[in-house]
Protein backbone atom coordinates (compact mmCIF):
# COMPACT_ATOMS: atom_id res chain seq x y z
CA UNK A 1 0.00 0.00 0.00
CA UNK A 2 1.02 3.19 -0.82
CA UNK A 3 0.73 5.51 1.90
CA UNK A 4 2.08 8.87 0.40
CA UNK A 5 -0.11 8.33 -2.54
CA UNK A 6 -3.06 7.54 0.06
CA UNK A 7 -2.48 10.47 1.94
CA UNK A 8 -2.00 13.05 -1.75
CA UNK A 9 -5.37 11.20 -3.02
CA UNK A 10 -7.69 12.85 0.25
CA UNK A 11 -8.96 16.10 0.31
CA UNK A 12 -8.11 19.43 2.33
CA UNK A 13 -9.75 18.13 5.19
CA UNK A 14 -8.61 14.93 5.05
CA UNK A 15 -5.23 15.92 4.80
CA UNK A 16 -5.79 17.97 7.89
CA UNK A 17 -7.18 15.34 9.82
CA UNK A 18 -4.62 13.09 9.13
CA UNK A 19 -1.67 15.45 9.75
CA UNK A 20 -2.83 16.77 12.68
CA UNK A 21 -3.36 13.15 14.06
CA UNK A 22 0.47 12.39 12.76
CA UNK A 23 1.60 15.56 15.29
CA UNK A 24 -0.32 13.67 17.98
CA UNK A 25 1.25 10.56 17.65
CA UNK A 26 5.28 11.98 17.08
CA UNK A 27 4.43 13.79 20.52
CA UNK A 28 2.67 10.48 21.74
CA UNK A 29 6.14 8.40 20.75
CA UNK A 30 8.35 11.28 22.39
CA UNK A 31 6.80 10.52 25.91
CA UNK A 32 6.72 6.98 25.77
CA UNK A 33 10.47 6.97 24.89
CA UNK A 34 11.67 9.59 27.39
CA UNK A 35 9.50 7.88 30.08
CA UNK A 36 10.69 4.61 29.35
CA UNK A 37 13.93 6.07 29.65
CA UNK A 38 13.68 7.95 32.68
CA UNK A 39 11.94 5.08 34.60
CA UNK A 40 13.93 2.57 33.86
CA UNK A 41 16.69 4.72 35.02
CA UNK A 42 15.61 5.17 38.26
CA UNK A 43 14.63 1.75 38.87
CA UNK A 44 18.37 0.65 38.17
CA UNK A 45 19.43 3.47 40.19
CA UNK A 46 16.81 2.24 43.57
CA UNK A 47 18.33 -1.21 43.11
CA UNK A 48 21.59 0.09 43.06
CA UNK A 49 20.87 2.29 46.08
CA UNK A 50 19.37 -0.70 47.96
CA UNK A 51 22.63 -2.65 47.63
CA UNK A 52 24.84 -0.03 48.67
CA UNK A 53 22.99 0.15 52.01
CA UNK A 54 23.25 -3.70 51.90
CA UNK A 55 26.90 -2.75 52.17
CA UNK A 56 27.38 -0.75 54.67
CA UNK A 57 28.01 -1.76 57.93
CA UNK A 58 25.95 0.77 59.86
CA UNK A 59 24.50 3.94 58.68
CA UNK A 60 24.57 7.14 60.29
CA UNK A 61 24.01 10.84 59.73
CA UNK A 62 27.41 11.29 58.89
CA UNK A 63 27.92 8.25 55.87
CA UNK A 64 24.47 8.97 54.47
CA UNK A 65 26.06 11.12 51.50
CA UNK A 66 27.99 7.86 50.49
CA UNK A 67 24.64 6.59 48.60
CA UNK A 68 24.74 10.43 47.08
CA UNK A 69 25.75 9.04 43.33
CA UNK A 70 25.98 11.87 40.57
CA UNK A 71 22.92 14.34 40.50
CA UNK A 72 20.14 11.91 39.52
CA UNK A 73 16.47 11.99 41.19
CA UNK A 74 17.21 9.67 44.00
CA UNK A 75 20.76 11.08 44.62
CA UNK A 76 19.17 14.64 45.11
CA UNK A 77 16.42 13.05 47.48
CA UNK A 78 18.88 11.47 49.75
CA UNK A 79 20.79 14.62 49.74
CA UNK A 80 17.96 16.66 50.85
CA UNK A 81 17.41 13.95 53.81
CA UNK A 82 21.39 14.24 54.36
CA UNK A 83 21.03 18.13 54.53
CA UNK A 84 17.83 17.78 56.64
CA UNK A 85 19.36 15.13 59.30
CA UNK A 86 22.82 17.79 59.42
CA UNK A 87 20.84 20.74 60.29
CA UNK A 88 19.01 19.65 62.57
CA UNK A 89 21.58 18.02 64.52
CA UNK A 90 23.85 20.44 64.92
CA UNK A 91 20.57 22.38 66.47
CA UNK A 92 19.86 20.40 68.54
CA UNK A 93 16.17 19.56 67.13
CA UNK A 94 16.45 16.11 64.97
CA UNK A 95 13.08 14.38 65.42
CA UNK A 96 12.14 11.52 63.20
CA UNK A 97 8.91 12.80 63.00
CA UNK A 98 9.98 15.58 61.08
CA UNK A 99 12.21 13.58 58.97
CA UNK A 100 9.91 11.18 57.84
CA UNK A 101 7.23 14.12 57.05
CA UNK A 102 10.03 15.39 55.21
CA UNK A 103 11.05 12.61 53.44
CA UNK A 104 6.72 11.91 52.88
CA UNK A 105 7.01 15.64 50.60
CA UNK A 106 9.86 15.23 48.87
CA UNK A 107 9.02 11.29 47.61
CA UNK A 108 5.69 12.44 46.40
CA UNK A 109 7.49 15.26 44.82
CA UNK A 110 9.71 12.88 43.32
CA UNK A 111 7.04 10.44 41.78
CA UNK A 112 5.11 13.11 40.00
CA UNK A 113 8.71 13.73 37.99
CA UNK A 114 9.18 10.01 37.19
CA UNK A 115 6.55 10.27 34.10
CA UNK A 116 6.04 13.39 31.96
CA UNK A 117 2.93 13.61 29.90
CA UNK A 118 0.96 11.30 31.44
CA UNK A 119 -1.80 13.77 30.82
CA UNK A 120 -1.26 14.46 27.05
CA UNK A 121 -0.97 10.46 26.62
CA UNK A 122 -4.42 10.04 27.89
CA UNK A 123 -6.00 12.75 25.83
CA UNK A 124 -4.48 10.78 22.93
CA UNK A 125 -5.58 7.95 24.10
CA UNK A 126 -9.34 8.94 24.54
CA UNK A 127 -9.09 11.85 21.55
CA UNK A 128 -7.44 10.80 18.86
CA UNK A 129 -10.61 8.17 17.77
CA UNK A 130 -13.11 10.46 17.85
CA UNK A 131 -10.66 12.63 15.61
CA UNK A 132 -10.40 9.66 13.47
CA UNK A 133 -14.02 9.15 13.75
CA UNK A 134 -14.56 13.05 12.27
CA UNK A 135 -12.29 12.00 8.92
CA UNK A 136 -13.92 9.06 8.75
CA UNK A 137 -17.75 10.68 8.58
CA UNK A 138 -16.14 13.53 6.21
CA UNK A 139 -14.75 11.11 4.43
CA UNK A 140 -18.37 9.07 4.01
CA UNK A 141 -20.02 12.52 3.63
CA UNK A 142 -17.54 13.01 0.62
CA UNK A 143 -18.60 9.86 -0.91
CA UNK A 144 -22.08 10.35 -1.12
CA UNK A 145 -21.16 14.34 -2.28
CA UNK A 146 -19.45 12.54 -5.69
CA UNK A 147 -22.49 10.31 -6.18
CA UNK A 148 -24.71 13.10 -6.28
CA UNK A 149 -22.29 14.91 -8.95
CA UNK A 150 -21.57 11.97 -10.91
CA UNK A 151 -25.06 10.49 -10.77
CA UNK A 152 -23.13 7.20 -10.42
CA UNK A 153 -22.18 4.82 -7.64
CA UNK A 154 -19.74 3.10 -9.05
CA UNK A 155 -16.49 2.27 -7.35
CA UNK A 156 -14.62 4.40 -8.82
CA UNK A 157 -17.06 7.10 -7.57
CA UNK A 158 -17.07 6.48 -3.79
CA UNK A 159 -13.89 4.61 -3.67
CA UNK A 160 -11.58 8.07 -2.69
CA UNK A 161 -14.24 9.35 -0.09
CA UNK A 162 -14.45 5.67 1.40
CA UNK A 163 -10.48 5.47 1.42
CA UNK A 164 -10.41 8.65 2.89
CA UNK A 165 -12.99 7.64 5.58
CA UNK A 166 -10.93 4.41 6.71
CA UNK A 167 -7.28 5.68 6.41
CA UNK A 168 -8.54 8.54 9.25
CA UNK A 169 -10.34 5.98 11.00
CA UNK A 170 -7.18 3.72 11.23
CA UNK A 171 -4.61 6.60 12.09
CA UNK A 172 -6.92 7.70 15.05
CA UNK A 173 -6.52 3.99 16.35
CA UNK A 174 -2.87 4.15 15.63
CA UNK A 175 -2.58 6.56 17.75
CA UNK A 176 -5.04 5.90 20.12
CA UNK A 177 -3.52 2.16 21.34
CA UNK A 178 0.01 3.18 21.98
CA UNK A 179 -0.75 5.97 23.78
CA UNK A 180 -3.61 3.95 26.13
CA UNK A 181 -1.05 1.09 26.44
CA UNK A 182 1.49 3.45 27.41
CA UNK A 183 -0.28 5.26 29.81
CA UNK A 184 -1.61 2.54 31.90
CA UNK A 185 2.50 0.70 31.98
CA UNK A 186 3.47 4.11 33.07
CA UNK A 187 1.33 4.54 36.05
CA UNK A 188 1.91 1.10 37.14
CA UNK A 189 5.54 1.10 36.89
CA UNK A 190 5.09 4.48 38.45
CA UNK A 191 2.96 3.16 41.65
CA UNK A 192 5.45 0.22 41.59
CA UNK A 193 8.85 2.47 42.12
CA UNK A 194 6.59 4.77 44.68
CA UNK A 195 5.86 1.62 46.80
CA UNK A 196 9.64 0.61 46.56
CA UNK A 197 10.58 4.36 47.29
CA UNK A 198 8.45 4.08 50.20
CA UNK A 199 10.37 0.49 51.42
CA UNK A 200 13.45 2.33 51.24
CA UNK A 201 12.55 5.47 53.02
CA UNK A 202 11.61 3.05 55.75
CA UNK A 203 14.73 1.18 55.76
CA UNK A 204 17.06 4.49 56.13
CA UNK A 205 14.38 5.73 58.75
CA UNK A 206 15.00 2.21 60.84
CA UNK A 207 18.78 1.96 60.28
CA UNK A 208 19.27 5.62 61.21
CA UNK A 209 17.65 5.20 64.69
CA UNK A 210 18.75 1.62 65.05
CA UNK A 211 21.70 1.95 63.71
CA UNK A 212 22.04 -1.24 63.01
CA UNK A 213 21.20 -3.88 59.44
CA UNK A 214 17.67 -4.45 58.63
CA UNK A 215 16.98 -8.33 58.41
Amino acid sequence: MDVLKLFLSTGLMGKFILLFLFGMSLLSWYYIFLNLFKLRSFEARLAQCFEDVERLPYLKATNLKTLVRGDDELSRFINKLSEYIFKASEGGSLKMEDLEELAKIEKEALTLRLASGLGYLATCASTAPFIGLFGTVWGIMKAFHDIGLKGSASLATVAPGIAEALVNTAMGLFVAIPASMAYNYFILKRENLSKKLDILVQRLNFELTAGKKLL
